[in-house]
């Protein structure tokens, strides 16, 4: 694996191309062998939760749109049967994730909530992707350190600025 140097050329305001798209192949290998030794641990709590992998996507879509969380609603998001989601929440309700309510404006519709253990798992999971572990950070030179925090500024900056080209 190839490691950038400080005596490497630096991108001119031009945008040095060659210079540029070998930084670029760098990134990706590093990152791809990273993310390989990685999985296992970040993979976890995925590998170890009791749901399957329909019942993820409504947990999360539950989570996400509240107001959308009807059993008719999910079943045309996901194009599954009413019959079919309703068993996928029954699953939910017994893992203790989700709860029905009634909905006080019309008392045919069933509200459904994550719950305090439905938002735990949820977090659980998402916490570990695209995390870089401590005892890794721990290992690196305060220099290294910094220059981590620089890039990922960068990273996040050119990221906010993408999203306000695209708006809301």
């Amino acid at each position: 694996m190839s490691r950038l140097t400080s005596d490497e050329p630096a991108l001119n305001a031009a945008g040095d191309r060659p210079g540029r798209d070998e930084l670029m192949a760098q990134l990706e290998r590093i990152q791809q062998e990273f993310e390989r030794r990685a999985l296992s641990s970040m993979a976890e709590p995925l590998i170890s939760t009791p749901l399957t992998m329909q019942q993820l996507k409504v947990l999360t879509m539950i989570a996400i749109d509240p107001e959308k969380a009807t059993g008719h609603e999910l079943a045309g998001l996901l194009k599954v049967s009413v019959a079919t989601m309703s068993g996928i929440i029954d699953r939910l309700v017994e893992h203790g994730v989700v709860v029905r309510t009634e909905d006080p404006a019309d008392r045919r519709v069933r509200r459904l909530t994550v719950t305090p253990e439905g938002s735990e798992m949820i977090r659980g999971l998402l916490s570990t992707t695209g995390t870089i572990p401590v005892p890794v950070l721990d290992r690196m030179a305060v220099d290294d350190l910094r220059a981590l925090v620089q890039g990922l500024r960068a990273i996040d900056q050119a990221s906010r600025e993408l999203q306000s080209e695209r708006g809301p």
